[in-house]
C-alpha cells in the first residue's frame, strides 16, 4: 500500500490485512449486480486482469490501443488534509455527483480528514429506487438511455421494486440538490461584518440570555439588501421586533427572512432572482444600530445561516 501517492490507499480483499477501520468502511459498500469491490486493475500486459471479488480472468487484448472494459468497481480513499470533494473527483476522472451519491454526502464542507470515501470507477449516480419506479422512468428523469441502466446493473426486468440500488451511468444530480450539498444555495444578502451570530447570546438591551435565530450583518445605513436565493416574496411588513421585514419562499422548503430594513423594494407574490435588490439596510424595530438580521428556515425549522452562505 503506497500512502505517499496523494494520500490514496487502495484496498483489495485478500491482498492486504484490513484494519478494523478499513473493514468498517468496506461494510458500508453496497454490492449489487456486476458491481465488485477491488483494487484498480493494472494495465494489461498479456497476463490478464488481477483477481478481485467477483472479477473473472480475461484474455489480454492484442491491440493495446483499445482500452479494457473494467466494469464498475470501487476503490477506497482516505481523506487527507486540504482535500475537497471536487479535487478528489478531478483526480479520479469522475464528477462530484458520483462521490456525493456513492457516499450519501449531505454536506461536502463537513468531510473530515481521515474519513474514508468510496470512489467509483465510472462517472454516474447511485440511485435508490422508490416505490413504483421503472428503469424507463428513472432514465427519463435523469436524461440517460434506459439501455445503459439495464446493462450496467445486469437487470432483466423494467420494474425496480425490490432492488436496493442501481447505478445510473453518466447521470448527474439535480443542480439544486448539488448546490444544497455544496453549501452554495445562499449568497450573502449584503456586505458588512457579523455583529451577532446564530445561537445563544446575551440580549444587548436586557442583558438576559436569549436565543438569536439569525445572523446580524452590521453595515452602513442604506446599503442594498439582495435576495440570498431566487424565490417568491411571501410576506412584507413591520413588526416591533424586526421592524421592516421581508420573507422569501424558496425551492425545497427553504425560506429566508430579512429584518430591520429602512425600506422595502418588493411586494408580496413577486418573483425575485438571486442577487436582486429587495430593500435597504436600516435600524427599524428592536435594534441597536444599522444592520441586517438574516434568518434561514427549512420546512419551518431554523438553520444556521453561516453554514449555508457562499
Amino acid at each position: 500500500m503506497d500512502g505517499s501517492m496523494m494520500g490514496i490507499e487502495r484496498i483489495s480483499a485478500g491482498r492486504k490485512r484490513l484494519s478494523l477501520r478499513m473493514l468498517a468502511a468496506f461494510a458500508l459498500l453496497p454490492f449489487f449486480g456486476s458491481v465488485c469491490i477491488a483494487a484498480e486493475p493494472k494495465a494489461m500486459g498479456g497476463a490478464g486482469m488481477p483477481g478481485g471479488i467477483g472479477l473473472e480472468p480475461r484474455q489480454a487484448i492484442a491491440d493495446a490501443s483499445i482500452p479494457l472494459d473494467r466494469g464498475l468497481f470501487y476503490s477506497v480513499y482516505r481523506v487527507v488534509r486540504g482535500d475537497t470533494i471536487g479535487a478528489i473527483a478531478d483526480r479520479n476522472g469522475i464528477t462530484t455527483d458520483s462521490i456525493v451519491s456513492f457516499n450519501d454526502i449531505t454536506n461536502t464542507r463537513a468531510i473530515r480528514t481521515g474519513s474514508f470515501l468510496k470512489i467509483p470507477s465510472q462517472t454516474g449516480v447511485l440511485y435508490r429506487p422508490k416505490k413504483g419506479d421503472t428503469v424507463e422512468a428513472v432514465a427519463s428523469s435523469y436524461s440517460i438511455p434506459a439501455d445503459s441502466i439495464f446493462e450496467a446493473n445486469q437487470l432483466s426486468r423494467s420494474s425496480l421494486e425490490g432492488v436496493g440500488a442501481v447505478f445510473l451511468p453518466d447521470a448527474r444530480l439535480p443542480s439544486f440538490r448539488l448546490r444544497e450539498i455544496n453549501g452554495d444555495l445562499f449568497r450573502w444578502p449584503t456586505w458588512g461584518g457579523i455583529s451577532s451570530r446564530f445561537g445563544w447570546r446575551t440580549d444587548p438591551f436586557s442583558g438576559v440570555r436569549s436565543f438569536h435565530n439569525g445572523l446580524d450583518i452590521a453595515t452602513n445605513m442604506g446599503t442594498p439588501v439582495r435576495a440570498a436565493m431566487e424565490g417568491r416574496i411571501r410576506e412584507t411588513g413591520y413588526s416591533p421586533t424586526f421592524g421592516n421585514y421581508i420573507l422569501i419562499g424558496h425551492h425545497s422548503g427553504y425560506a429566508s427572512f430579512y429584518g430591520h430594513l429602512s425600506s422595502i423594494g418588493v411586494r408580496q407574490g413577486q418573483s425575485v432572482a438571486l442577487g436582486q435588490q429587495i430593500g435597504l439596510v436600516g435600524s427599524t424595530g428592536y435594534s441597536t444600530g444599522p444592520h441586517l438580521h438574516f434568518t434561514v428556515f427549512k420546512y419551518g425549522g431554523l438553520l444556521n445561516p453561516a453554514n449555508l452562505l457562499h
